[in-house]
């Protein structure tokens, strides 16, 4: 098994070294810390809040998620939260009508499902748990097959939100990593290959909405890329029985299925802290 993961990882890499070698430093996101910011998020499960709190709607919205919480940050105004689980970058375009010219925030967090993050979670959980390899490494090479075809799509919708929001500022996150880094050389290697390679599937994806971000950016729209990596860093989920852990990511498919592998409030908090230090308030 740590052959076929040690291989899968390595394309992983190569893919994300060779998305990350045509990325560009993204547009600096500053706001007047003196205005209310007029705010419309946007997105998929994450930016829905997803794993929040209780469901609210069909989309999976709630009051836990980062929209929520920084409706609630000094001088910030949640006007819309366009966001909806399972929206792919074509279905973002069926909410750009929640922008207008007098929204000045605008967040944006897709392209898991693009990339099939929720399959690769489904195939890999199966495979940490004694299941089959084989269906694991698939997913993730097929996540690298399909991160090259993420940068113009993704671009040609932050263009599409400019347009439609010309004064705002457009913050577009990443993805945490689910699952917490385990060490080789402890008899836990074939354990460690299958996280290194989750978690590099992942970075595949932020390094496709980095180059994005870039590309954006360069055809001047004020666009920022926040990274949530380091945010979650201690709180992924733990494979090792019996090793402590403080995950971020709902853990329970049977008592809370809503919030199963997506962050909890804690995470959510942290994706507001961050998106907050990008703004500059």
């Amino acid at each position: 098994m740590r052959r076929r993961f040690m291989a899968a990882l390595a394309a992983v890499a190569l893919g994300v070294g060779l998305l990350a070698a045509g990325a560009a430093s993204p547009a600096s996101a500053a706001s007047s810390s003196s205005s209310v910011a007029k705010y419309v998020a946007l997105g998929d499960s994450i930016g829905a809040g997803q794993g929040g709190g209780a469901p609210l709607d069909a989309c999976a919205r709630t009051g836990g998620g980062y929209a929520a919480q920084l409706d609630q940050a000094p001088k910030f105004n949640l006007l819309r939260n366009g966001a909806c689980s399972g929206a792919t970058i074509a279905g973002v375009q069926a909410q750009l009508p929640q922008l207008n010219r007098g929204t000045t925030v605008v967040t944006l967090t897709v392209g898991a499902n693009d990339l099939g993050l929720d399959q690769i979670y489904a195939a890999c959980s199966a495979a940490a748990a004694g299941g089959p390899t084989a269906p694991c490494a698939a997913a993730i090479t097929a996540a690298l097959g399909a991160a090259p075809g993420l940068p113009a799509p993704l671009g040609s919708l932050i263009g599409d939100i400019a347009q439609r929001a010309p004064n705002a500022t457009v913050v577009v996150t990443g993805y945490p990593h689910l699952l917490t880094p385990l060490p080789f050389g402890q008899g836990v290697d074939d354990l460690a290959a299958l996280v290194q390679a989750v978690n590099s599937a992942t970075d595949a994806l932020n390094a496709a909405i980095q180059a994005a971000v870039a590309s954006a950016g360069a055809q001047g729209v004020n666009v920022a890329y926040v990274d949530v990596v380091g945010a979650f860093a201690g709180h992924g989920v733990q494979l090792v029985p019996g090793v402590p852990s403080d995950p971020w990511f709902g853990t329970d498919p049977v008592n809370d299925p809503a919030g199963f592998l997506h962050p909890t409030y804690a995470g959510y908090t942290a994706y507001t802290q961050v998106i907050l230090m990008s703004l500059g308030r």
